[in-house]
């Protein structure tokens, strides 16, 4: 039975923050996720407390709350991870807890358990002392830029014979981590340098691993009263300066290149709404749009689902989205097939997606972008570039610079 607390009835886990909640779910193994959405200020931290993670559907409207995370590699017919929302904790913006929904009760002996340990780790040191820094130089990888700079080249020769229009290629930048690094006040630190993004933490115990980001693209959004809402986003500038001083939006100048490259992402959403026959829908853009140390071309799609009757929408459009071309390329089929053979490596949940569904009768899956997993003492950045015919393989290789370092920046503590 659903056990709801709220205000000042907060029970058993009033007084405790999301350091020791956080750090005391994942000593215990259970599957958990922390979030931000863009420019909100509470923060919900949810556990699965009974069954661990479970695979299913991505049947949106179906599911019950919960936090979905899926593969880059996912086909329309597979299933995604899904963390039940045992426990769903939301926090103000100082860490503080103002309202909890309890599915499982405060008697459970995992809850408990969950709640004893927090408040021991609570009393072992003060708050002050935790490290929030990645403080361990790159792990060597001499030849990387000169590897990124052939493939985009390899991708710019299939463009020109025809095979695609655009194609995504994407690397990693791995970086060894202390034991003393501390994944929730990074998280923290993250959702107060970049409110619009989309900040998440993901604790995957089955896999041994953390998955932190602060991605800006919307994949799919359906708000409690029938909204549905997804975003093209593409090409990418400095927002800063040499002197680092913000540039003004009103500064930017887009070239042909990103121009191109960000309506391609449009017309693909257009074309997946022809595919369903859907033609009531507003658009709006393309805009600049300020995501952390960057700027993007950004247009945003919106349709009345209670106006249509079409309740679904957002599990159709998430199947028919999956993956954009914005981290796959255009057409669809032949670009995926190239960076798969072409990236050498498994992208795992990068550039897959995730986010709540059904928390506060809402669900909100985004692009995972802007990514770090942490593993076996090594924290490894994802980022991506998109390929055209007018690519130059090293302004590409700096643009996923730029991308490692809208994370790496902030919980690196280099500002």
């Amino acid at each position: 039975m659903l056990s709801v607390q709220t205000d000042s009835q907060l029970s058993i886990f009033e007084g405790l923050q999301i350091d020791e909640l956080w750090e005391a779910s994942v000593k215990l193994g259970f599957p958990s996720a922390l979030w931000r959405l863009p420019h909100k200020n509470e923060i919900k931290l949810l556990i699965s407390i009974q069954d661990g993670i479970r695979k299913c559907q991505p049947d949106l409207e179906k599911l019950s709350p919960g936090f979905i995370i899926s593969a880059f590699h996912w086909r329309d017919d597979q299933e995604v991870l899904f963390l039940e929302g045992d426990i769903i904790l939301t926090f103000s913006e100082d860490s503080k807890i103002r309202g909890v929904e309890n599915t499982v009760g405060e008697e459970h002996p995992e809850v408990q358990k969950l709640v004893k340990l927090a408040e021991e780790i609570l009393e072992e040191e003060p708050q002050t002392s935790r490290d929030i820094s990645l403080t361990i130089p790159e792990l060597p990888n001499t030849d990387a830029k000169l590897r990124f700079q052939r493939t985009v080249e390899l991708a710019i020769a299939a463009i020109r014979q025809n095979q695609f229009k655009k194609v995504v290629l994407s690397r990693t930048k791995e970086l060894a981590y202390s034991e003393n690094f501390q994944p929730a006040r990074a998280f923290c630190k993250l959702s107060k340098v970049y409110p619009h993004a989309f900040v998440s933490l993901v604790n995957l115990p089955e896999q041994n691993e953390l998955w932190l980001g602060a991605t800006p693209e919307v994949l799919v959004q359906q708000t409690a009263d029938g909204i549905f809402r997804t975003m093209s986003l593409a090409g990418t500038q400095h927002a800063r300066n040499e002197s680092g001083e913000l540039i003004p939006r009103y500064d930017i100048r887009w070239g042909e290149k990103e121009i191109e490259e960000q309506a391609l992402v449009s017309r693909y959403i257009v074309e997946c709404f022809k595919k369903i026959r859907l033609r009531e829908y507003t658009e709006t853009g393309p805009k600049t749009l300020l995501a952390g140390n960057l700027y993007h071309l950004k247009t945003d799609f919106e349709v009345n689902t209670v106006q249509l009757h079409f309740p679904e929408l957002a599990s159709v459009m998430v199947r028919l989205l999956h993956p954009t071309s914005a981290v796959c390329g255009v057409p669809k089929v032949p670009s995926l097939e190239f960076l798969t053979n072409i990236e050498g490596y498994d992208r795992s949940f990068y550039s897959g997606f995730l986010g709540p569904t059904q928390v506060d009768a809402e669900t909100s899956l985004f692009v995972n972008l802007r990514t770090v997993r942490f593993k076996d003492g090594k924290a490894t950045f994802y980022a991506g570039a998109g390929i055209t015919e007018d690519s130059v393989p090293e302004r590409e290789w700096d643009e996923t610079e730029m991308k490692c370092d809208t994370l790496l920046k902030v919980i690196a503590d280099e500002f």
